[in-house]
């Protein structure tokens, strides 16, 4: 059964819009296959926070015998992926390396076991005969990485847990017999020593409850604002001069300084938001400047401050050169350099 619905958030980013669209189709076919089972509990969107630490689950299957973490990737194109599990994304005709989408799971699995042992207590009963507190380390949790439809992966070695969306299905249904197998009190495969552990249906109720009210969603984010001023009030009457449209590349440039220049260091760090990133390159779209990631096509909001009179800093094209300038310290300094066109 559907526990929570997949819910994308309005956005104007493409690179956000084309995950919001392959967790949609995942979400689709899992819909189709679980939809109707009461003992397989789906749920997508979740977000759970622990201390300072913070996990984003796209699609979560949970059943009596452990859960699968389903992570969607939009790919259009091809993913390659090495002997050394290395992963690769071809965009507009160039690869470029991407983080591994089955380790960024794993990761994501690995806090959702210690976060569901955090709370075993009030989640879990004692063990057979009462003699000791039942917990989640032995709690079977496994991923896969869904892909779009209409893409395509390439891979050197054994290949990681990745499927086409319409794959996923299947792929659950095998893993989740396999959890119980591992979890049945004669099982004689040899992983059952450390992994695998049934809970009631009492316990499974609890958990799904439990990720159900636990669930926290990230506060949406404000769009980018434009460095630069808004245009001055045009005058009216028959003989009121036109004020003249100045684009952000003929703007009056400040002098360049004489005064303190804030050092790159000290100005916000110039890197994806979403994968963290250096390759990034500096564009221009409806509010202004911001980073395109080279890596994960993400992009990342522009909001310079001067370190020095904490003021509003604009930033200055030259060529391939941006320049971060506080018109109040007649400051400059480099921000960012894109890389040259066409690099693979």
């Amino acid at each position: 059964m559907i526990v929570k619905d997949h819910q994308a958030a309005p956005t104007s980013d493409k690179a956000q819009r084309a995950g919001d669209a392959a967790e949609k189709q995942m979400a689709f076919y899992l819909r189709r296959a679980y939809g109707s089972q009461p003992d397989v509990h789906v749920f997508h969107n979740l977000r759970f926070e622990r201390g300072e630490d913070a996990a984003q689950i796209d699609h979560l299957i949970l059943h009596r015998g452990g859960a699968i973490i389903v992570e969607s990737k939009s790919v259009t194109s091809a993913v390659r992926i090495n002997e050394r599990n290395e992963w690769a994304r071809q965009w507009n005709g160039r690869w470029s390396g991407m983080p591994s989408p089955v380790l960024q799971a794993t990761r994501q699995a690995d806090f959702l076991r210690a976060f569901l042992e955090a709370h075993k207590e009030e989640l879990l009963g004692k063990a057979l005969f009462g003699l000791r507190q039942k917990s989640f380390r032995a709690f079977v949790i496994d991923v896969v990485v869904a892909i779009s439809d209409q893409g395509v992966v390439q891979h050197k070695g054994k290949l990681p847990d990745v499927r086409k969306a319409d794959q996923v299905p299947e792929r659950i249904q095998e893993l989740i017999a396999e959890h119980l197998r591992l979890a049945h009190p004669l099982s004689k495969d040899p992983r059952s020593n450390d992994w695998g552990v049934t809970i009631t249906p009492e316990e499974f109720a609890r958990v799904s409850a439990f990720l159900r009210a636990k669930d926290t969603p990230r506060a949406p984010v404000e769009p980018p604002v434009s460095p630069f001023p808004e245009a001055p009030a045009r005058p009216s009457g028959r003989h009121a001069m036109p004020i003249p449209e100045v684009s952000p590349a003929d703007e009056p440039k400040p002098p360049l300084s004489a005064g303190p220049a804030a050092s790159a260091s000290s100005l916000s760090p110039v890197i994806c938001r979403h994968c963290q990133s250096p390759e990034v390159e500096v564009a221009y779209g409806k509010y202004g400047y911001y980073l395109k990631c080279l890596q994960c096509d993400g992009n990342t909001r522009i909001q310079l401050t001067c370190p020095t009179c904490q003021g509003k800093v604009r930033l200055r094209k030259a060529g391939t050169e941006f320049f971060a300038e506080c018109g109040a310290c007649q400051s400059s300094t480099l921000y960012h350099r894109n890389p040259p066109a066409g690099r693979a």
